[in-house]
């Protein structure tokens, strides 16, 4: 049953996909131009230099938090570099650029309010701002909670208006439609607080108006020098530092009245916040998405303008122009919850090819907050373009690999793609690092936007004087530190990477060694993994030249070291001959024992204090072998081991370690939260790997101090079972309860002074050594003391309260754990102090004690709808939001005695740790109280809480089908992967599988070689989409569902049931193609998908070849069963060659020659004959490629009907009716295309000419995708076989 349909559904999908017809509804159309953003915002400067197939150089710095946002908006955030980050010659050893100064190398600490995955570098804004939508006064505040006593029945419709109309009518403050217009404002379209916000937001309508060409630009004649002027960032923050007069506000006003009446020569110099004009497009663009990120209150302002300007817009070029800088705005900030439901549903009546991307975005900046630098100029070429960010990334080793990204894309997210690329086992002490003018930094703990950082390269480059499409940033990818559990051997493709770059940096001075032994040996090495262990002189000689040091060699000379090297490899290697990889994985360990310091985490430390230290402004660094105090000299003072450290206590700006000793070191950083973060995960990350414990109190034969050997690790214990081992001391076997053991910080066994010293202890005090956790479920009463608002207090409750705490039982204590009674302010202070969110946070409480089933729900709302559009979806939304709703579904799951609620309260919570991620504070407790409950779903939950945090979380709500699974307590749901050869695989999808991990189950099943070719698309009755590697699977289903099913609703009402998409995987990119190299392939993909070409005529072959391919692709379908190529020639004909060819002959004819080759294929078996096919079919330009019908009316030197075929060559022209190949251009040839849902125009290069080819298909996405899939593959397998550390002048960045 499974092939039947799998091969309907195959043969339906090739009949009305990639083979369609060329507008077949359309012929008497003539199609002039491709709509394209591109050629809407017409001819640039910087235009020529942006190419889709060429590498750009790049590099980048990073952005910091402040604790001031708006002090640190735009600020530089390149840190201080310490020890080996300043000696780090192996990166900047070969760059042939002329050194300048950097822009700042200030570094500046995230707020811990701000402290949210991936934090933008606004942290702080909303709080600390002007009293606008985002944050209002405690004396409005005050008022307005009397408002939010709200019973539950009157909050139903919180989210506002659904349509932009309706929100316009309720909302817009001045008497003016929704509608587009190119009259001037008298104001802002919603209230401001802040006179700055009013001008600001008439300044940014002119300027709107200006980016999409619905207003002219000023005739004034301009002289601008690139360098001279201040930056956008500068002029945004100098507008807001003024003071505005209400006389200033009504000037402003006036001014803009006079200048609509004539644009062109008014004077525009004198306007608050308006740009004079002079400026590029780019700048227009980054000053509006400057404004937006600066100013909580004027995001909302903008989302609207633009929206009002998109709505029944005339002119398709200002349209298109809008909707690139829609896509711009939702990289860079996000509407507030009061905007958010009704923005969503604009973007559902938008243009699909714009909306769907929008859509991502803004709920991917929803997750990684607002940004802190505005678009580069890299950002804006790709989004006029319609074309990905790739991104150029240099290994230690020499190779390079370009990387996808977009403006929401963190360092976390881009180091977590790069590993999984390489086929790392774990990336954890790889880091990013950018490179810009020979100043190198390292971008962090990833949780900064990497397009902030190749911003803020841009506007350096553009303070030099060079425009920014000239900046010459690069980026490397290379080990920063080693886990203390680290063994070289568990990750081979990891191992290789690291030990290019230990012996790299050997050579060129970064690791230095003193020891000559040493280094002849590592020589020797060096010389094996390279050349085997046959010694060639002249080899010999090359390496030790550019091996020993300098000083070395002037005092021994090269033939001596050559001579050493000679007899190292000898014998070390002469015939034991051990293979590569335990070389490299001895290299690797040999630098983690011996260069500790320079595989370290460094961060700058405003105090420490402890024994032996109490020094200001100082470095701490962590490496896999303990903690480290240094001066600014790089002397150590303070060393402290990890298995020294019993528990590490987290301050707002400190950092407490105890140690076994019972002494007290306390770090105070501006990065104490990543250095508490490292710190216990090297912590725990000992405990969980660790065997060896020691008795904190007599028991039975144990006594206090003895030494425990467990007999396996602690993680792979059961939470409550007891540790089983062997004592030391008795030689016995032992089981101890866990509170009577502390485990020690170690995967190595501990010396016996450590032990004594440990013994000595215990005698004095066991208070450090106990486990303070008691078993009992975790909950958020210490947590509420800081966060939790304070109870309704008023002098009569404020009597009572006192009185009810005399007895031990507050209100408040009451905040932290089950009600049944609705609230009526949220729980946290930072969800309280907002409008947005105050009355929305009331809501998603009723909602979950809905869904819980402690509230009366109506009949009318679904649990799906109420988990999604009032749980989830505002919790991804809203970072405010997002840390309310935990801490209420925490709160509703503490002391819950109905059982039933408990289960519904898990379910939901496992829902939450799959689409959000709770704040770094936040996210601590949540995981001690899933960890504290025995219940197997909140293991589940704890691993979704972590998986999130570590790479990532959902887009989308929960999809339907996974409600349903998880509504039966279904762990899976089955979803069918259609294969070209007729058959099928099930595959067992999880919330959490992706589509790679989807196609690498299904590479692994099949057997295939090689997997990274392959794609999963989603098909339909008439269309298919290739669906993104990393993208999680229900996700891809929902945005399917809302953006290319819903537009088959027509279609859909017809039908008798839903229209479903199928999954179907192909091969995308047809390299590693060779017949016989993988016979699986061969059968399973290459034949299937290559004999509808050949049946419909698309490759040009003689009556020889085509008789021959006839007779094995009849073998092929029907084995030995001669009897119908004999009897019924007529109809097998149609399924085993080309009609029109078959018409070029007598049917005898064909049947007798493909009879005879018939026959002397006997001996073959079914598969043998598609591998035969394959070899006979791969002979041809065209094989292995894919086929698009088309039309073109641009060049007069081609027909007017073409077939276009893609393949790893290049894009061939084919005549469509003669078949014969009339043009082959190489990918090199395509710089650029635009395509719209009519036609695609291709960018041709032809010697020093440029020429356009518009082509007619309703398929130019498909086209699109397979064009950007191919030059993506070209340009990585290009890199790869460059090897080199400087990268070329020209840049190394694409799109």
């Amino acid at each position: 049953m499974a092939k039947t349909s799998a091969g309907k559904l195959m043969s339906e999908w090739y009949d009305v996909t990639l083979k369609k017809e060329a507008l077949p509804h359309r012929n008497s159309v003539v199609i002039t131009v491709t709509q394209g953003a591109a050629a809407a915002f017409g001819i640039d400067d910087d235009d020529d230099k942006y190419s889709v197939s060429e590498m750009s150089v790049g590099a980048t710095k990073n952005e910091k938090q402040s604790r001031n946002s708006r002090e640190m908006f735009g600020k530089p955030g390149v840190r201080n570099n310490h020890l080996g980050l300043e000696r780090m010659k192996s990166v900047v050893a070969e760059t042939h650029i002329t050194d300048t100064e950097s822009s700042s190398t200030e570094n500046c600490k995230p707020d811990p309010e701000d402290s949210t995955p991936a934090h933008a570098v606004n942290s702080g804004r909303e709080e600390e701002g002007s009293h606008g939508e985002g944050a209002s006064s405690k004396t409005r505040r005050g008022k307005d909670d009397e408002s939010t006593v709200t019973e539950v029945d009157e909050i139903d419709n919180l989210t506002g208006p659904s349509s932009f109309a309706l929100f316009a009518q309720t909302k817009f403050q001045l008497r003016t439609t929704h509608v587009y217009s190119c009259a001037a404002l008298q104001g802002s379209l919603l209230p401001k607080h802040d006179r700055a916000d009013t001008l600001a937001s008439l300044a940014s309508w002119v300027t709107i108006l200006r980016v999409m060409g619905d207003l002219p630009e000023s005739s004034g004649q301009f002289l601008s020098v690139i360098g001279e002027e201040p930056s956008i960032i500068a002029k945004v923050k100098a507008g807001f530092k003024q003071k505005y007069s209400k006389k200033d506000l009504d000037e402003a006003q006036k001014k803009y009245s006079e200048y609509f009446k004539d644009p062109v020569s008014a004077e525009v110099s004198d306007i608050p916040f308006l740009p004079s004009g002079k400026e590029t497009m780019l700048e227009k663009i980054q000053y509006l998405c400057a404004l937006g990120i600066y100013r909580t209150d004027l995001r909302d302002e903008l989302y609207c303008q633009l929206c009002k300007q998109l709505t029944n817009n005339p002119s398709r070029n200002s349209t298109v122009r809008g909707w690139v800088l829609m896509m711009l705005f939702a990289g860079c900030f996000t509407p507030s919850e009061k905007f958010a439901p009704c923005f969503r549903c604009f973007l559902k009546e938008g243009p699909t090819e714009f909306t769907q991307k929008v859509e991502k975005l803004t709920r991917r900046t929803s997750i990684a907050g607002t940004r802190g630098f505005p678009p580069s100029w890299l950002e804006f070429q790709a989004a006029k373009n319609s074309k990905p960010i790739l991104l150029p990334i240099t290994f230690m080793n020499g190779q390079r690999l370009l990387i996808e990204a977009d403006a929401a894309t963190t360092v976390r997210e881009l180091g977590n793609n790069l590993a999984e690329t390489l086929d790392f086992k774990d990336n954890e002490g790889f880091s990013i690092y950018v490179c810009l003018h020979q100043k190198i930094s390292c971008l962090g703990h990833g949780l900064h936007r990497i397009m902030d950082a190749v911003s803020e390269c841009e506007q350096h480059t553009k303070t030099l004087g060079m425009r920014e499409s000239s900046s010459l940033w690069r980026l490397y990818y290379r080990k920063e530190y080693f886990t203390p559990w680290h063994d070289a051997k568990d990750d081979p493709a990891a191992t290789d990477i690291i030990h290019q770059q230990v012996m790299r940096g050997i050579s060129l001075g970064e690791y230095q060694c003193q020891k000559e032994e040493v280094f002849v040996l590592l020589g020797a090495q060096k010389y094996y993994l390279e050349h085997s262990e046959v010694t060639n002189p002249k080899d010999l000689d090359h390496l030790c030249r550019n091996w020993f040091p300098e000083s070395w060699k002037a005092d021994k000379g090269v033939p001596y070291f050559v001579q050493k090297v000679e007899e190292a490899i000898k014998n070390n290697f002469g015939s034991k001959k051990p293979p590569h990889a335990q070389i490299k994985a001895d290299i690797v360990t040999f630098a983690i024992d011996k260069w500790s310091l320079m595989f370290s985490r460094y961060y700058d430390a405003s105090k420490v204090t402890g024994p032996g230290v109490n020094s200001v402004n100082i470095v701490v660094g962590l490496s896999g072998k303990g903690m480290y105090v240094l001066d600014n000299g790089d002397s150590i003072r303070v060393q402290l081991a990890y298995n020294e450290m019993a528990k590490v206590v987290k301050h707002r700006h400190s950092v407490n370690i105890t140690t076994v000793r019972d002494e007290e070191y306390t770090v105070m950083s501006n990065h104490s939260d990543d250095f508490c973060l490292l710190l216990t995960t090297f912590i725990e990350g000992l405990q969980l790997r660790s065997k060896y414990a020691i008795v904190i109190d007599n028991q039975k034969e144990l006594r206090k101090g003895d030494l425990i050997t467990l007999d396996k690790a602690v993680r792979e214990y059961n939470k409550l079972d007891p540790f089983r081992g062997l004592c030391r001391r008795t030689g016995k076997k032992c089981e101890i309860p866990r509170d009577l053991v502390f485990v020690l910080n170690t995967v190595d066994e501990p010396s016996s002074e450590f032990l004594a010293m440990l013994s000595v202890q215990l005698e004095k005090d066991t208070q450090v050594f106990k486990n303070h956790e008691d078993g009992r479920p975790h909950t958020l009463q210490k947590y509420s003391r800081y966060h939790f608002r304070q109870p309704n207090e008023n002098a009569v409750t404020k009597m009572f309260n006192k009185t009810s705490l005399k007895r031990g039982k507050g209100k408040s204590e009451l905040m932290w754990q089950f009600s049944k009674d609705p609230i009526k302010k949220p729980l946290l202070r930072k969800s309280l102090n907002r409008d947005d969110t105050r009355l929305m946070a009331c809501r998603t409480f009723t909602a979950i004690q809905q869904f819980m089933g402690d509230a009366h729900l109506k009949d009318s709302v679904t649990d799906i709808e109420l988990a999604n559009r009032w749980i989830v979806e505002p919790a991804s939304r809203s970072r405010y939001l997002r840390d309310e709703v935990f801490c209420q579904v925490i709160k509703q799951l503490t002391n819950n005695s109905n059982k039933s609620s408990e289960e519904r309260g898990w379910l939901l919570m496992l829902m939450l740790a799959t689409t959000a991620i709770p704040g770094d504070g936040l996210y601590d407790e949540a995981q001690k109280f899933v960890r504290s409950s025995p219940l197997p779903i909140a293991k589940l939950c704890s691993e979704r809480l972590e998986r999130a945090k570590n790479h990532g979380c959902r887009l989308w709500p929960p999809h339907p089908a996974e409600h349903d699974m998880l509504s039966r307590k279904l762990s899976t749901v089955r979803v069918k992967v259609y294969i070209p050869d007729n058959t099928c695989q099930t595959i067992d999808v999880t919330s959490v599988t992706r589509i790679i991990d989807i196609k690498r189950e299904v590479c692994t099943r099949l057997g295939l070689k090689t997997w990274e070719e392959y794609s999963l698309f989603m098909s339909f009755q008439d269309s298919v989409h290739s669906l993104q590697a990393n993208e999680y699977y229900f996700d891809a289903l929902s945005h399917a569902e809302m953006y290319w099913v819903s537009q088959k609703a027509a279609i859909r009402a017809r039908l008798s049931g839903p229209l479903t998409p199928v999954l179907v995987m192909l091969k995308k990119v047809w390299v590693n193609i060779n017949p016989g190299h993988d016979t699986v392939a061969d059968v399973s993909f290459h034949f299937p998908q290559e004999l509808p070409n050949f049946i419909r005529g698309y490759h040009q072959t003689s009556d020889d070849v085509t008789a021959r391919l006839a007779s094995l692709v009849y073998r092929a379908k029907y084995g030995n069963e001669a009897k119908p190529l004999k009897e019924n020639f007529s109809d097998v004909s149609k399924t085993i060659a080309p009609k029109k060819l078959l018409q070029t002959q007598s049917p005898e004819f064909w049947s007798k020659t493909i009879t005879t080759y018939y026959e002397e294929g006997k001996d073959l078996s079914q598969d043998q004959a598609k591998v035969s096919f394959l070899k006979v079919i791969s002979q041809h330009t065209t094989y292995g490629s894919i086929f698009f019908e088309v039309k073109q009316r641009t060049q007069k030197d081609l027909p007017k009907n073409l077939l276009v075929a893609i393949n790893m060559t290049g894009l061939h022209l084919i005549d469509s009716s003669s078949r014969k190949l009339l043009r082959t251009l190489e990918f090199s040839q395509i710089p650029n295309w635009a395509f719209d849902e009519d036609s695609i125009t291709l960018m041709l290069i032809d010697g020093t000419n440029t020429t356009k080819m518009l082509l007619e298909t309703s398929v130019g996405h498909n086209m699109d995708d397979i064009l950007m899939a191919y030059i993506s593959w070209v340009m990585n397998t290009q890199m790869r076989r460059k090897h080199g550390f400087a990268g070329s002048p020209t840049g190394e960045s694409s799109c």
